[in-house]
């Protein structure tokens, strides 16, 4: 059964509807809501007087997100009307992509030089152990070819590959 027929099944079962599954923070096809965030503090949440639209006194405060937008709030609001919507939020979001992912690479390779002890271009199980500790349980699963080692190329996200 696909995903559409087993939400309208689970809807019919407990008498919920489709608007009070979209409150509780998921879409059409059940996944969570990215404008909600990773914490449940999301943009939408931002939006005080729930009228669809983020004025800038509705940044006030100490949510990091918040603060975030503050800072960008005249370069997101592309229309100047004081408000930021979801369209311009997420034109903002899609013209800064590659400037994020060029950032993670960086991060990423800055933290593999950290971790390269004897700065040969690959990690051993020892490094990885000791500064990479999240990494050191799935060290045999990354090390792709085997040989006791990881590389960097075998470390960047599948996705990234």
């Amino acid at each position: 059964m696909n995903r559409i027929v087993l939400l309208t099944l689970a809807l019919a079962a407990t008498g919920a509807s489709a608007v009070a599954l979209a409150q509780a923070g998921h879409g059409h096809d059940g996944k969570r809501d990215h404008a909600r965030g990773h914490h449940g503090q999301g943009i939408v949440q931002l939006d005080a007087d729930k009228d669809g639209r983020i004025a800038r006194a509705e940044l006030a405060g100490d949510d990091r997100r918040a603060q975030r937008l503050s800072s960008q709030f005249d370069a997101i609001d592309a229309n100047g009307d004081g408000y930021l919507v979801r369209t311009e939020l997420q034109a903002w979001r899609d013209s800064h992509r590659a400037d994020r992912k060029e950032q993670r690479g960086e991060r990423r390779a800055q933290r593999f030089a950290e971790a390269d002890l004897d700065k040969d271009g690959k990690l051993s199980k020892a490094e990885v152990d000791g500064k990479m500790p999240r990494l050191a349980d799935r060290f045999a699963w990354l090390d792709a070819d085997r040989d006791g080692y990881l590389t960097s190329d075998e470390l960047k996200p599948m996705r990234g590959r």
